[in-house]
């Protein structure tokens, strides 16, 4: 489950990634509430931060906590991005997919880092 998460954590953070350079560089930035594109770049900060989380949990021990937050917060992240996509279709009639699967992706991170961190609580080395 942990190179399931390494993997997806690599991919969401280059996607989070281009998120913020399209969201800075679109004409929606200076049109929408400036509270609405920090809470954006924030987001997508977040998930940046819990990817390099995950990739410096694969190389040194990190407290169980801040991974377990972590992977909860991308669930939620996740699963709010895939409802905040059908419901923004709802009212538009225009959805996007790759929304969706990019909210599926955080979710499938959220999960796999969740699962990788308590198999690594039960095992203990003796140095």
């Amino acid at each position: 489950m942990k190179t399931i998460s390494i993997f997806l954590a690599l991919i969401n953070s280059l996607l989070a990634g281009l998120l913020i350079t399209f969201l800075i560089s679109s004409t929606d930035f200076q049109l929408s509430a400036p509270w609405w594109s920090v809470a954006r770049i924030l987001i997508a900060l977040s998930v940046i931060m819990i990817g390099l989380l995950t990739l410096v949990d694969s190389m040194i021990d990190v407290s169980p906590g801040l991974t377990g937050l972590g992977s909860v917060v991308l669930v939620a992240i996740g699963a709010g991005t895939v409802v905040w996509t059908f419901q923004r279709a709802q009212i538009t009639g225009d959805i996007e997919y790759y929304m969706i699967i990019y909210g599926g992706s955080l979710f499938v991170q959220g999960i796999a880092l969740l699962f990788g961190t308590s198999q690594n609580l039960g095992k203990t080395s003796v140095a």
